[in-house]
């Protein structure tokens, strides 16, 4: 019995000691636990599939990787369609917010897990910057360079890094989710998600964001129905096949089951909800720049080369109109009333670029056509500027030969002015959080009426309108949950 305890205390000794070595090499960032842990940023099979079998080819799959860039990004850099930007321009550009992999790949921008998953502190920033300058090798590296030192030297992880030889999995589990845990709200907001603020005044990049929207506690994906690697997004109307958006995942609806299933407002605004969609009236008022830090965009021109921009310098009241989806290929302008539609609330941006004019329902309706047609590259716009004051006619686009071969480049060239409707989603309010109440009755019917046009809708006049004229200031909305716990009755004990 003593030999074998001898033999036992020497496999320990010998054990602890290979411990030691596995400690020392994880902490300072060589190779064989740093990889483990994820902290090398690179796909392991060996390390990874264990556990996580598939997932790297399901994210290779995933929407967020195999994105197709919308066509019409007149509110982007270049104010022009994707089709007609380099590969290199689109790496750089569209590249700083792509988790890899997909079209990053040609770039050597392997997919990085930790964009979504880092939970000790990811530098978005540096890896963007590393994109922006070309430096795509050393780009998903960098957003970890920081954080990854001090995990690796941390006592807490070292012990773990020696732990971990004598008792792997319930060890790498508990270290491992606390570095590398589920997606969170704030990086998806604050990572790539950030660029909502300038069309929808989305308030989720806040620290106080719990101000704007009672929903600031729950994390993206609750809403968001996510499997594979698929996040659930809102359906694209008009999408062409090889779209990746054509997964059967969705957004949770206000009444889904373990959500605000059961409640109501009572018999006349529960009638609404066939064409009326929750949103319009708990999205009463959106936040402007001077609250979001970032600029809200109002409206935004391209009609001198460059974009300039108009934004809302403070709270604003969005735009009711109705929507049956949102455009993919084709202007998100105002939508008619249709058989499955309802009444949402938008941003709506006046947006101004100039046009080949070869497009006939271009030329048909500039102002209001939903195509998107031929948009001239600003690079084009500023060149055909001949007299140089910073104001582009119909006369100098018109008459512009930028190849110098005697006939004009864009004869036929209008100047559009297209109002953009930017579908709200977020910032919902209640009766105690966000920066209005919710609406209500005289809102909306009768001559207190401020939030919605009822003739922009379509409708002749306000359809509650009645004779003699009702007093919509006396309705009250309230609401009642069946689902709620019953009110406990206080008792006073039997004995």
């Amino acid at each position: 019995m003593a030999k074998l305890n001898v033999i036992l205390i020497g496999i320990l000794v010998v054990m602890f000691a290979v411990a030691g070595i596995y400690a020392y090499v994880g902490s300072t960032g060589n190779e064989v636990m740093s990889t483990h842990y994820m902290t090398e940023q690179t796909w392991s099979d060996s390390s990874c599939s264990g556990c996580h079998a598939g997932v790297y080819e399901e994210v290779s799959e995933s929407d967020h990787v195999q994105q197709d860039l919308k066509k019409w990004t007149s509110i982007m850099e270049y104010g022009v369609d994707v089709d007609s930007i380099d590969e290199g321009s689109m790496a750089v550009t569209y590249g700083q917010v792509h988790p890899g992999g997909g079209y990053m790949s040609d770039y050597g921008v392997d997919i990085d897990c930790m964009a979504c998953h880092n939970q000790v502190g990811y530098d978005f920033e540096a890896r963007a910057e590393s994109i922006a300058s070309g430096d795509f090798e050393n780009a998903n590296e960098a957003a970890i360079e920081e954080s990854s030192e001090e995990i690796q030297g941390d006592t807490l992880y070292m012990v773990s890094y020696m732990l971990d030889v004598l008792a792997p999995l319930p060890l790498v589990t508990e270290v491992h989710d606390e570095v590398n845990g589920a997606p969170s709200k704030t990086l998806c907001s604050s990572n790539c998600h950030s660029a909502d603020v300038e069309t929808t005044a989305v308030a989720w990049t806040l620290e106080d964001s719990a101000s704007y929207d009672v929903h600031d506690s729950v994390d993206c994906q609750e809403c968001h129905v996510t499997e594979e690697h698929n996040i659930g997004s809102r359906e694209y109307l008009f999408s062409s096949e090889d779209v990746h958006m054509e997964s059967e995942l969705g957004v949770l609806e206000c009444d889904s089951s373990g959500c605000h299933e059961g409640i109501s407002h009572g018999t006349i605004a529960d009638g609404h909800l066939e064409t009326v969609s929750c949103e319009s009236c708990h999205i009463p008022a959106l936040p402007g720049s001077d609250e979001t830090g970032t600029p809200v965009l109002k409206s935004f021109s391209w009609k001198n080369g460059v974009r300039e921009d108009v934004i809302y310098d403070s709270e604003f009241t969005p735009t009711i109109s109705w929507s049956s989806g949102v455009s993919y290929d084709t202007l998100p302008t105002a939508q008619e009333q249709s058989n499955d539609s309802v009444l949402k609330p938008f941003n709506v941006i006046t947006g101004i670029w100039w046009d080949e004019g070869i497009d006939a329902e271009v030329l048909a309706d500039p102002d209001n056509s939903s195509s998107i047609g031929n948009p001239i590259a600003p690079a084009d716009v500023l060149s055909a500027d001949a007299n140089g004051d910073g104001n582009v006619t119909v006369e100098e686009i018109s008459t512009y030969d930028g190849d110098a071969d005697g006939t004009a480049d864009y004869p036929n060239a209008v100047l559009r002015h297209v109002e953009l409707y930017y579908q709200v989603s977020h910032n919902i309010v209640s009766s105690s959080v966000g920066l209005e109440d919710p609406l209500v009755c005289a809102d909306c019917h009768g001559s207190t009426a401020t939030a919605i046009g009822w003739t922009a809708l379509g409708y002749e006049k306000d359809p509650a309108v009645t004779d003699p004229e009702a007093d919509f200031t006396t309705q009250t909305i309230e609401a009642t949950d069946e689902n709620a716990k019953p009110t406990e009755v206080e008792r006073e004990p039997a004995f």
